[in-house]
């Protein structure tokens, strides 16, 4: 089985195709590119989590004060890298603001589609 970070990546990837297929089925290219934008940048912060989140498996010699210290900076460069890419695509002009809003909403729920557990008989 999966890990929980390796699963939200495959949903969001998932909703990342049908949001877009979606969004350009009823309302055309722009705000579909926009909406999968929007996504992409909640899946780039769920690889940046995956990758911490190998990188300090690999090291087991770790104190728990020096994980501590990785997951605060792990949750700045997240904050930093959403915040950067989200403002890339509103100041480029090419986007729809709203679709990218939109799109970045959806991607998070990728978190939540992964938490739900699937039953087995």
């Amino acid at each position: 089985m999966f890990r929980i970070t390796t699963r939200v990546a495959i949903f969001q990837v998932v909703i990342l195709l049908a949001t877009a297929g979606l969004a350009w089925f009823v309302w055309g290219e722009r705000p579909a590119l926009s909406a999968a934008y929007g996504v992409a940048v909640a899946l780039m912060v769920t690889l940046l989590m995956l990758a911490r989140e190998r990188e300090s498996e690999a090291h087991s010699e770790w104190t728990a004060q020096r994980q501590l210290g990785q997951f605060f900076r792990l949750e700045a460069e997240r904050f930093i890298l959403a915040g950067a890419l989200l403002a890339l695509g509103f100041l480029s002009g090419k986007t729809v603001p709203l679709s990218l809003i939109a799109g970045f909403v959806v991607g998070q729920l990728g978190w939540l589609g992964a938490l739900i557990k699937t039953r087995t008989p």
